[in-house]
């Protein structure tokens, strides 16, 4: 297997040829760099270089690997080396993509070649292990002695970057050593600084030339440090071998015998190798960094399928299309789980091709998103495209820019409660907050030499496309940043999908790396991510040009922003119903799963079905049949006054009510449980509603119940005693000696401010009819179960008890908190019925019963609807479009629609619900 090996060094590159680990001599290339120069000077001496390589491969080149000084990404090529005085014009860029912008001859068939990037010391020890002077070793611990102290862990001829006596990525250069960490003593500087000379040679001559005494001391202590840092090392990886490269090994007989002599004294017997041509072996290391492609882990975790592409898809997935404006949506089939708002033709465009065709003319974009886009497909397919089209890519990474992820977990560490809790409070950071001010002075034209930062209509190779990609790309800047007028294109993800990312490891949390469990990713998200990715889209709205569908990064559909809020403004005075998704859980149950056909059967059951929780939900716009989903998050961004009409000097952009399922058919209890007061909610979680409830029984076996409200002698002593023993012990309670279980029958409804003890019991398809917060419950008894991870779920008594009301008990609970259906109005064909809730709560909830026809103003509120018995009804609204909706499927009347008219296409009465601020 051919492949090319490069190395990268701090005045010259040098590649060559390389074939089953041999470097092929005659092909060696090597070149004079300056490091200070820009970086397309820098991209045309590597690429030149590299191609010229190429023109003398007689046979296909699998591949290019570079060995690259670092700091820098290895695995997707981004550089971040800074502070070094050496490719300073580098940081930011992402090499791998340049290369292929500048290096015409690195491809393979039309394709681009594979291109890897190691670490300079990682390939020198690669290279030493597979075809140096080590080959005949299992085990080797290579190190480069020069400005840095390069170091790496080698076994079987592969890598190691774990593992016993493997410090984190093979790194030894910042393990602690005296009075500081290796570097300081094993480089360069510290023989400067002990020996001052204007470089090591001279010291080196000192030593050898003038026999100098001090020299020779200097060197022998150099050893003795060497030596003693790294025989521990030695004897806890096992290494059969040391291998020495880098600048100062020249001067091995100066410090060896030193060295040697602490390996003796502390029990490290590796065999010593000075290796003879540092240069080569690095080239070939680069080289055999290059592998075949391997198959990309799961992307998310979910049996619920990814929104489709294109309404074909939906169609082979059992839906169709089907006549009415606005929506397109399932037919006779009924319940809908994609739901779309229809836009004119040619609305959303489809493909990376198209869109950089729009950059091209533009010169440049800004590509900036939400948490869990996968920059890295966004980076491979667009600057494929902008490739096709002619164009060269200087492509920026924001996350260069960001302050390091300790910084980062100090900063939000405030906002995540304590240590394993299941709440935080809303943070006050600003996305600003993560990145370091370079970001904001940042420049194109100071850091890629490119003559032109306006629209240029196309691109030359001194005015190569400059894309600055990644979450703040879009960020708002006194200084450099505003001054590149770029547009700004905006990835979004709806927070489902995000979720199932986390969940599979392929999604982190803003400004970190790490895959925790998921309970604290999610908070962490909830409280900090969300809130600070929600306030930095409202900040750049007026800058982004284009909205791109996240969830297909390898190749999008897309919408100019114009579009996308004219559709927004269409929905905001007619209808709108957002896209539910569905997760399973321990307690659930197997009517969604038989009602709804397009839901996967492989599924152990649905436990939830997010009809309208604002902040998790999305909603899907349609054109040619393209699907396109945004959160909903957007639509109260640009919306909310025509949504919420007088409630909007209330909640803000906030949507207030949320309808949500609970299936507990063929199911288990939900855990006995309560929900904070308001001021409970403010101090401590920073929410400004609180979570008051309501339970209506959609549907309901014989015999289900609900747990709702104390037994008349409840003591509070006792149940918390009781609680906290169950925890402990592990013991079953008897709860119904304590919180009352009242009979379920279709239609009813509970009514459960905040602060009451209740749970959903078993048999039941709940509609939960609520204040939006969703997340505050406050678990006293889960039945002694575990979750379905294994894992037992939080138990929260103390928070529960700071809020339990015990005055909610006994016969005030039947009277209270079960509402009592009353009659409006009654003519004939429609029969109108409040249906009363809570003083605390800040909802109604009406019922309308419709054989015919029926309109209804919204009097200047949104309306919150849902078909809850009978197969269908017509919605007009008063701008004359009309929708057909299905049973248990939500929608929304915004406030602006002004009025809309509800009619009965069957002889059978229809119920439907109806939510609304009071």
């Amino acid at each position: 297997m051919m492949r090319v090996g490069v190395d990268v060094g701090g005045t010259h590159i040098s590649a060559a040829l390389v074939a089953d680990d041999v470097v092929l001599s005659e092909t060696y290339r090597r070149a004079a760099i300056d490091p200070a120069a820009d970086a397309m000077t820098l991209l045309a001496a590597f690429a030149g270089l590299m191609n010229a390589v190429m023109g003398a491969a007689a046979s296909p080149v699998e591949g290019i690997g570079l060995a690259m000084p670092g700091p820098f990404d290895y695995s997707t090529g981004l550089s971040l080396i800074k502070g070094l005085n050496k490719y300073e014009n580098f940081y930011g860029l992402n090499i791998k993509e340049a290369l292929r912008s500048w290096g015409k001859a690195l491809r393979r068939g039309g394709e681009p070649l594979p291109i890897c990037f190691g670490n300079d010391a990682a390939c020198f020890g690669l290279g030493e292990a597979r075809s140096g002077q080590a080959t005949g070793h299992e085990k080797i611990i290579a190190i480069t002695l020069g400005t840095g102290f390069g170091a790496c862990f080698v076994q079987g001829k592969t890598l190691v970057t774990t593992g016993d006596g493997v410090p984190a990525n093979g790194y030894l250069y910042c393990i602690p050593f005296k009075d500081g960490i290796a570097e300081d003593y094993l480089s360069t500087r510290w023989l400067l600084a002990a020996y001052p000379a204007a470089d090591v040679k001279a010291i080196a001559e000192k030593a050898l030339v003038d026999k100098d005494p001090a020299a020779i001391a200097v060197f022998s202590a150099f050893g003795a440090n060497l030596g003693l840092f790294l025989a521990p090392w030695i004897k806890a990886f096992g290494a059969d071998a040391l291998v020495i490269g880098g600048s100062i090994s020249q001067s091995f007989g100066l410090f060896g015998e030193a060295m040697k002599a602490a390996f003796a004294q502390h029990g490290a017997g590796a065999t010593v190798i000075v290796s003879q041509d540092a240069e080569g072996m690095a080239i070939a290391g680069a080289a055999s960094l290059v592998q075949r492609e391997v198959a990309a882990p799961p992307k998310r975790k979910s049996l619920q399928a990814m929104l489709p592409k294109r309404i074909s898809e939906r169609e082979s997935a059992g839906f169709s299309e089907r006549e009415g404006a606005g929506f397109r949506e399932r037919g006779a089939a009924g319940y809908d789980i994609y739901p779309v708002e229809s836009l004119d033709d040619g609305r959303i465009i489809s493909g990376y091709i198209p869109l950089a065709r729009w950059i091209i003319y533009q010169g440049g974009a800004r590509l900036d998103g939400y948490a869990g886009i996968d920059w890295d497909l966004v980076r491979s397919g667009l600057c494929a495209a902008l490739r096709a089209e002619g164009a060269r890519v200087l492509w920026y990474e924001t996350r260069a820019w960001q302050k390091p992820e300790g910084e980062i977990d100090a900063l939000v560490a405030p906002f995540l409660g304590e240590v394993g809790s299941v709440w935080g409070t809303k943070t006050t950071l600003t996305l600003a907050d993560f990145f370091t001010g370079e970001l904001h002075d940042w420049q194109p034209l100071a850091a890629g030499r490119a003559t032109n930062l306006g629209p240029i209509g196309g691109a030359t190779d001194r005015n190569p496309i400059i894309i600055l990609a990644g979450v703040g790309a879009g960020l708002n800047s006194s200084t450099g940043l505003n001054s590149w007028k770029a547009p700004v294109i905006y990835f979004d993800l709806p927070k489902n999908e995000l979720q199932y990312r986390m969940r599979a490891g392929s999604a982190s949390n803003l400004g970190s790396t790490f895959i925790g469990p998921f309970a604290e990713m999610y908070k962490r998200s909830y409280f900090v991510d969300w809130v600070i990715l929600n306030r930095h889209r409202r900040d750049i709205s007026g800058k982004i040009a284009i909205v791109a569908d996240g969830q297909h990064e390898e190749d999008p559909n897309w919408v100019p922003t114009k579009v996308l809020r004219d559709g927004m403004r269409a929905m905001a005075t007619n209808l709108i119903r957002a896209r539910p998704w569905f997760e399973p859980g321990v307690w659930g149950g197997q009517w969604l799963k038989q009602h709804i056909p397009a839901l996967s059967p492989e599924e152990v059951n649905y436990a939830w079905s997010f009809e309208l929780i604002a902040p998790e939900n999305g909603i899907v716009f349609e054109s040619d049949g393209l699907l396109l989903e945004i959160a909903f998050d957007w639509l109260m961004q640009w919306e909310s006054s025509a949504i919420l009409g007088v409630d909007a000097s209330r909640f803000g952009q906030e949507f207030p009510i949320r309808f949500d399922f609970l299936d507990t058919f063929d199911g288990g209890n939900l855990s006995i449980q309560c929900h904070p007061s308001l001021p409970y909610i403010q101090k401590h979680f920073g929410e400004s509603i609180t979570q008051d409830e309501t339970y209506y029984i959609l549907d309901c076996k014989p015999g289900a119940g609900v747990y709702l409200g104390f037994t008349d002698d409840i003591g509070p002593t006792e149940f918390r005693q009781v609680l906290e023993n169950s925890q402990t012990a592990n013991q079953a309670v008897d709860i119904e000696a304590y919180v009352q279980l009242l009979p379920a029958h279709k239609h009813d409804l509970f009514l459960i401010p905040n602060r009451t003890i209740h749970g959903a019991g078993a048999g039941n398809l709940v509609l939960e009819i609520s204040a939006t917060p969703y997340i505050f419950t406050f678990k006293m008894y889960d039945w002694m179960r575990l979750d379905l991870d294994g894992m037992p779920r939080p138990i929260n008594i103390d928070h529960a008890f700071h809020n339990l009301d015990f005055s909610r008990k006994g016969a005030s609970v039947q009277a209270e908190l079960v509402s009592k259906p009353r009659i409006l109005e009654a003519e004939e064909g429609t029969q109108l019925e409040l249906l009363p809730t809570h003083p605390e709560h800040f909802y109604a909830i009406h019922r309308i019963t419709l054989t015919g026809t029926t309109r209804i103003s919204t009097e200047g509120r949104c309306h919150l609807l849902m078909l809850v018995e009978g197969e269908r009804v017509t919605v007009t609204t008063k701008q004359g479009r009309t929708y057909h909706l299905h049973y248990a499927e939500t929608f929304i009347i915004p406030a602006a629609a002004e009025g809309y008219q509800l009619h009965n296409p069957h002889d059978t009465p229809i119920k439907i619900v109806k939510a609304f601020v009071k």
